[in-house]
Formats: C-alpha cells, sequence, structure tokens
C-alpha cells in the first residue's frame, strides 16, 4: 500500500489574525502533509510578509482580486501534484493533531468515498483556539443534513457534544471549513475544468459537490475520531440582521443553482409540496424583510442558461438511482 499523500489549501481572505493558529495546527499534524498552500484573496502585503517569515514552508498564492471559496479551491486544486488528495481548511479552523491521519485512514478503508469530514467543534474565537477545560463542548457541524424541503443545516449545530454523533457513518455532505477530497472523485465531477462551480463564488459549493459526487456514484464519510475548532464568526441561531448582506445573497442564489444542477425529477416530483412550501415562505421572507435580496432572484436569469448545461452534463453521467439519492432527503 502506497503512502497517502495529501496538499493541506488554505483559502483565506483577511483573516489574518486567526491564520496562525490554524497554520500552527497543520504543522502539528501526526501526519504531515506534502505540502501546505494558501490562496490568499485581496491580498495584503505587509500581512503576506510576515506570515512568509514565520511559515517558510507555505506556498502562499497572492491574489489582487478575491476568488471566493471555489475559485480559490480551484486554484489549490490545479497547485497540487496529480496524485495528491486535497484537505481543504478554512482559515479560522484549529486541528487536533490526529485529525489528518484520522481522515486518511477512514479514506483508505472505503474506496468509494469521495470525501471524509470530521467533528467540528465551536471554537472560542477571542483566544483563536479552544474553549476553557471548563467550558462545555458544543458542536459546530458533524457534516450536512438535507431535507425535503431542500433545507440544508449543520448536522449537530449549537448541540452539547455528548456523543450523540460519536459514530462513523455515511453523510450527505461534509462542510467546507475542513474537508478531505479524494483527487480521483475531484477528477470525476469536474465540469469546465472545474471542480467547484466559481458561479456560487462562495457559501453552499461544499454542498454542491458532494451532491453531484452523490449523484456520480461516490460517498461521503463522518469520521468523529477527527476533531477540531472552528472559529465560526456567524452561527446559525443568531439575529438574522447580523449576518452580511453578500452572504445572504450568494446562498440564496447558490440554493437556486443548486437544485437547477442536481435535482432529480422522480425526487422533485415526490418532494414538491414541501419544496414549493419553502419557497413560498423564502419569497414572502424576501418580500417583506429583506427586499434586497430580490437582486439575487433576478440575477439568476444570468446564470440560468450555464446551470441547465452543467446540469444535462450532469444527468448524462449520472450512476446513482433516484431510490439511493432519495434516502438523503429527511
Amino acid at each position: 500500500m502506497t503512502d497517502p499523500r495529501v496538499a493541506v489549501g488554505i483559502i483565506n481572505y483577511g483573516d489574518y489574525r486567526h491564520l496562525p493558529a490554524c497554520l500552527d495546527s497543520v504543522k502539528r499534524q501526526t501526519l504531515p502533509p506534502q505540502r501546505i498552500i494558501l490562496v490568499d484573496n485581496q491580498s495584503q502585503a505587509d500581512e503576506v510578509g510576515r506570515i512568509s517569515r514565520a511559515y517558510p514552508e507555505v506556498r502562499i498564492l497572492s491574489m489582487q482580486d478575491n476568488l471566493g471559496y471555489s475559485g480559490g479551491a480551484n486554484r489549490i486544486i490545479r497547485e497540487a501534484r496529480r496524485d495528491e488528495d486535497i484537505f481543504l481548511l478554512n482559515p479560522d479552523v484549529v486541528l487536533d493533531q490526529r485529525h489528518l491521519e484520522e481522515l486518511v485512514q477512514a479514506m483508505r478503508s472505503n474506496s468509494g468515498a469521495g470525501a471524509a469530514g470530521g467533528k467540528l467543534l465551536l471554537g472560542d474565537s477571542d483566544v483563536a483556539g479552544r474553549p476553557n477545560d471548563d467550558a462545555p463542548r458544543r458542536l459546530d457541524t458533524t457534516g450536512h443534513l438535507i431535507f425535503r424541503t431542500r433545507r440544508i443545516i449543520d448536522r449537530g449545530h449549537g448541540e452539547s457534544d455528548v456523543g450523540q454523533y460519536d459514530r462513523p457513518e455515511e453523510i450527505f455532505s461534509i462542510c467546507g471549513a475542513a474537508v478531505l477530497y479524494r483527487r480521483s472523485m475531484l477528477e470525476d465531477v469536474r465540469i469546465d475544468g472545474e471542480c467547484f462551480d466559481e458561479d456560487f463564488f462562495a457559501y453552499k459549493e461544499d454542498v454542491d459537490i458532494c451532491w453531484r459526487a452523490q449523484l456520480f456514484g461516490w460517498t461521503a464519510l463522518y469520521h468523529p475520531a477527527a476533531t477540531a475548532y472552528h472559529l465560526r464568526g456567524w452561527k446559525r441561531g443568531d439575529d438574522r440582521r447580523r449576518v452580511p448582506w453578500l452572504r445572504k445573497y450568494h446562498s440564496f442564489k447558490n440554493h437556486v443553482l443548486m437544485m437547477i444542477k442536481n435535482e432529480l425529477p422522480a425526487l422533485l416530483r415526490r418532494d414538491l409540496l414541501p419544496i414549493f412550501w419553502l419557497g413560498t415562505c423564502a419569497m414572502a421572507y424576501v418580500t417583506l424583510a429583506e427586499p434586497a435580496l430580490w437582486k439575487a432572484a433576478l440575477d439568476l436569469t444570468r446564470y440560468w442558461p450555464k446551470a441547465r448545461r452543467k446540469r444535462h452534463i450532469i444527468m448524462a453521467r449520472r450512476r446513482a438511482s433516484a431510490d439511493r439519492m432519495g434516502r438523503w432527503f429527511v
């Protein structure tokens, strides 16, 4: 059995505060990666210089523009060697020492797994890491759940970690904050040279790539022995008015694009009423509370033709049955 080869890729956009703790946790891994690649969007020269001096082993790609998560991830995939799996990481994630080794072992034990993720806990952004030892451990994500309405949530988010998600299992998709992707899966799902859909820019691109991978016959693994702390700035349950407008814009737009590309007719017919109900509620909310988000709905006309063409490619290459896919929509 050959030794695993993994490239760690970090996509940063102005988060120089948490980045050192993230990089330190990567350097402490019991399974060292072959390379560490940092895509620094709208790079700040003084900050990059400081990081470069402190971490000379990191290959820093300074971007004048903001490529978003999708563009940054694709750049990392192109930069890594073709025999390397890709571990994508947010700069506000601090890994436990065995995180990467645990994910690699889990993926090697399941040849059909295209993605693997661990148990992410909510960290303390004030100390750039785990909370105090006497503080209760609260979950950030144990993978994504998708409902018949097509609403998507981070499973377990905000719950106390009392062992309820300590069983390794398949999951619909993995949060992009810390996820290991098999290189052969990434090559399999590539469309028009893109593994991640750059029309998404950011938000829900992690769900989209896992949905496409599921359609192509791959699975996603949740492996709780791989733990990390996520210093997420916005949490589900927070006042929605605090959520940045661009996040809401892209989330709204990308949810529709994701369904255009990946939805199966048989499952759409089965779940038409709950999907219609959620869509109606969403549009009523936008109209009454956040009318500025109508821009996202109107802008969909620009993305629709490309999304339809990508759908045609995906459906032509689909290997999973409607029954197999239908089990995920709870």
